[in-house]
């Protein structure tokens, strides 16, 4: 298997790419905050500087860790719905379902690992720029100086292998579990008494109850505690997540929406693009997915860290600063999550180049067939900013209340619009010119 796995790189260089980007700058995210924790724990470093060099990684490299991982299971899993032809021919000639899974880890595994060097690299240039940007501002002394060590930045880097490996095993459960000789169809419904997606369901409502309270447990702390930050960040986080479990429903939501807003006689790529978000709306759940995390993390990131500027405008300069710089770190989160949502939007729509040529053979001209595209992805990035966003203000109004006592704070139209317009810009500009290409090749 391992030999298979080796080989089938180059025939799958577009998955493998958009895998090891995710890869890399997951690794670089990860490395960084590890090489900062290594410089406060070091030796070297003075006691009144360690506390805030070691609280601050794990807070945001918690949190950072989680998104990787969600966020390779997810490329993964989109990277790998155009290779069900070749994995049921690998199943046809014998191969048990855990030895796809062990075939597909060991890919993810490889590409992760050809990644580590520049993502090591990588990361300690930007533990490296977020300790002087500390020293420059003052808020550690320049006693304290850059040391990360070896150890943490590279449990850093096998802490995103591992994440990887457990991604591809995740992400591809359920297309190795497939019977090699059964359809495209999903199984018929066995008669359990349960609803389908229950468990995933659950799951989403569990993980959103914990991140509100995550959040919400702030208002019983001092407004200095770093600990208001170190809950709401991850509150955040765990809040989009959740959402994003739930894109199938609100892809459903979109359609229902679409219906009831859109005549009755409307175009032809308009009634299209409705028909596929109600026939086939795993097509667009990559773009659900990954624009809710998003818009999710960015916006109530971005606000929690503008509350916080407005506090350390009123209590010092410390607090402004310190802000200044976790929107250091925010950016480059959103940098990575833009890439993944880049990457799958890449994947999803290149797989569809069959549809696109059917469509073609049945009169559809170029221009409908991609006008199609864009009201279905113009469809899934409307409900996702709109989710996001919900999950981003209700994560951040503890923060806010706690903060300035005022909850309107969490609403500040600057970080969501922000983070709405690079989101929109990323997610139509991307479908359109790989739509456009993809059309036309079809």
């Amino acid at each position: 298997m391992i030999r298979i796995a080796i080989r089938s790189f180059a025939h799958h260089r577009t998955s493998a790419i958009a895998t090891g980007l995710v890869a890399l700058v997951g690794t670089i995210l990860v490395t960084g905050m590890m090489s900062l924790l290594g410089t406060g724990l070091a030796g070297s470093t003075t006691d009144a500087d360690r506390e805030f060099l070691v609280q601050f990684p794990l807070i945001v490299g918690g949190w950072t860790v989680a998104i990787v991982l969600f966020a390779m299971v997810s490329t993964i899993s989109v990277a790998l719905g155009g290779r069900a032809g070749e994995i049921a021919g690998i199943r046809l000639i014998g191969a048990s379902p855990r030895q796809v899974q062990w075939m597909l880890a060991v890919e993810t595994a490889a590409i992760t690992a050809v990644m580590a060097l520049p993502g090591l690299a990588g990361g300690y240039l930007v533990g490296w720029a977020v300790t002087r940007s500390l020293h420059a501002a003052g808020l550690t002394s320049a006693a304290s100086a850059f040391a990360p060590g070896v150890l943490l930045p590279v449990l850093g880097v096998l802490v995103v292998l591992a994440a990887s490996v457990l991604a591809a095993w995740i992400g591809s459960r359920s297309l190795a579990r497939r019977s090699p000789v059964a359809d495209a169809a999903p199984p018929p419904r066995r008669r359990t008494g349960r609803r389908p997606g229950r468990g995933r369901r659950v799951t989403a409502t569990i993980m959103i109850g914990a991140g509100l309270a995550s959040s919400a447990a702030v208002l019983g702390m001092d407004p200095a505690d770093i600990l208001t930050t170190a809950l709401t960040g991850p509150g955040c986080v765990l809040v989009a997540v959740g959402l994003c479990v739930l894109a199938p429903e609100l892809v459903a939501a979109v359609n229902l929406v679409l219906r009831a807003v859109l005549p009755a006689h409307r175009a032809a790529p308009s009634h299209l693009a409705a028909v596929n978000l109600s026939a086939a709306p795993d097509r667009v759940r990559p773009t659900v997915t990954f624009l809710t995390l998003f818009v999710g993390v960015a916006a109530g990131t971005l606000s929690m860290q503008g509350i916080e500027n407005a506090a350390g405008l009123a209590g010092g300069s410390d607090g402004q600063v310190l802000a200044s710089i976790n929107y250091f770190v925010v950016a480059l989160i959103a940098a990575f999550m833009a890439i993944a949502l880049t990457n799958n939007l890449v994947a999803s729509i290149t797989q569809r180049r069959a549809e696109f040529a059917v469509m073609s053979l049945v009169g559809s001209t170029g221009g409908q067939t991609h006008r199609m595209l864009v009201r279905e992805i113009g469809a899934a990035t409307a409900v996702s900013t709109v989710a996001g966003s919900a999950g981003a203000f209700l994560a951040v109004l503890p923060f806010a209340i706690v903060k300035t006592g005022d909850p309107l704070q969490a609403a500040a139209p600057l970080p969501y619009a922000i983070t709405i317009a690079i989101g929109v810009c990323v997610t139509l500009g991307v479908s359109s010119l790989v739509g456009r290409h993809v059309i036309r090749t079809a």
